[in-house]
């Protein structure tokens, strides 16, 4: 009968040792993604003083509300990409400046450590900045992951001029800019004006990747 028990106390104790690591682990996760938020909250807040823009003028040009923007400023909400994107353009400036919150090297390196990732909380893209970020940067690589099935949401229209190059790694995916769409697969390419709202949808049953070139033209700041 003894031996029979073991088994059971075996189980029991894998059980409770599997709850711990879970909990441990959703522990970490949400301590990372709260670094994450404040981070680029921060950066978001900073970018925004040193060019005088209010937090009222910098919610009416990014077309939402001031309160959100508040919040993600605080650091206590986690910003999708395309809100990232508006806030960036609503202050001229690229997105993965952004993103690169107090990580980035003060010199025209990154070394893959230091590579700014985001993953958007709702839409499950992970963007990872591939170039060095730098003020007067005008060409940004970056890579993209999406779940299947998913889309990443519209992303505004970049200043007029604004360039987007796209190469699938992996998958497939549907690309939308303004009233057209078109399908590319792996190893396919595409190049085109990312002036006008742009969106990219996942249309295969796994994981799709993508490399993303953004060129710019050199930014003005806005008075």
């Amino acid at each position: 009968m003894a031996s029979s028990k073991t088994p059971v106390k075996t189980t029991a104790l894998g059980t409770a040792l599997a709850v711990v690591r879970t909990a441990t682990g959703l522990a970490n996760n949400a301590s990372n993604a709260l670094k994450v938020a404040q981070s680029i909250g921060a950066t978001i807040r900073a970018t925004r003083e040193v060019q005088h823009i209010s937090l009222s003028d910098l919610a009416k040009r990014a077309g939402v509300s001031k309160s959100v923007v508040s919040r993600i400023e605080a650091g206590l909400t986690s910003p999708t990409a395309v809100m990232l994107a508006k806030l960036a353009e609503g202050m001229t400036v690229s997105l993965s400046t952004l993103l690169r919150g107090e990580n980035g090297p003060p010199v025209h390196i990154q070394l893959a450590v230091e590579q700014p990732i985001y993953t958007d909380p709702k839409t499950g893209l992970i963007r990872r900045t591939l170039s060095p970020v730098s003020p007067d940067a005008t060409v940004e690589i970056v890579h993209n992951s999406l779940p299947a099935r998913k889309s990443t949401g519209k992303f505004p229209a970049h200043s007029l001029g604004t360039q987007e190059h796209i190469v699938v790694q992996v998958g497939k995916i549907e690309v939308t800019v303004g009233k057209r769409v078109f399908v590319l697969e792996a190893g396919d390419a595409a190049q085109f004006a990312a002036d006008s709202e742009h969106s990219v949808r996942n249309a295969g049953t796994r994981k799709a990747e993508w490399l993303l070139v953004i060129h710019s033209l050199p930014r003005v700041l806005k008075r």
